[in-house]
């Protein structure tokens, strides 16, 4: 595939994007969209150069470089003991981490969310839809297995996740879209 044939495809999913996420906040109660606004979701966010930056090239970043620092190197900066305290909340992130593994039915589901808490599958292209249909459960419960991982380990949410209150916003509307059907 070219690019051009990627380009022209991204182009329509952003646009087919943009269009459900206006539905969505068309569906949203005023109290909801002000909050939503306050929040700054009331547009959509889209990567529209596909580099993860919408306004430079990644390569001119500090981030993108191979190159060691020299400077640290010489100073022997990365060598600094880390403090006792840190030892301690690793080992309690560790110990919560084996115990979910362990306790969950399904071990692979748990460390495929994990890798989605941690940020991991952003850059192996798994999603949280695709991982649900991977274990035949629902989007909902991947998300929610992810979140529980994260307020466990104390962790913040990763890109892949929404925060806490864009999760509430949206279950209000789903709840509301939902009683609205029903009636």
């Amino acid at each position: 595939m070219n690019s051009d044939d990627y380009t022209k495809k991204q182009t329509k999913r952003d646009a087919q994007y943009e269009r459900d996420y206006e539905a969505w906040v068309k569906s949203m109660t005023l109290e909801e969209r002000r909050e939503a606004e306050r929040l700054g979701l009331l547009k959509p966010c889209i990567q529209r150069h596909g580099n993860g930056a919408a306004d430079h090239d990644m390569a001119e970043s500090s981030r993108a470089s191979h190159t060691p620092d020299i400077a640290a190197l010489v100073d022997h900066e990365d060598e600094a003991p880390e403090p006792a305290e840190n030892m301690g909340d690793a080992t309690r992130i560790l110990r919560h981490l084996v115990a979910d593994i362990i306790t969950e039915d399904n071990t692979r589901l748990t460390i495929d969310c994990l890798a989605i808490a941690l940020g991991l599958r952003v850059y192996a292209g798994d999603s949280m839809t695709k991982i649900a249909k991977r274990y035949g459960v629902t989007r909902a419960a991947v998300s929610k297995r992810c979140v529980d991982i994260v307020e466990r380990l104390k962790l913040p949410p990763s890109r892949a996740m929404r925060s806490e209150k864009a999760r509430n916003i949206y279950q209000r509307s789903q709840l509301k879209r939902y009683r609205s059907q029903k009636s």
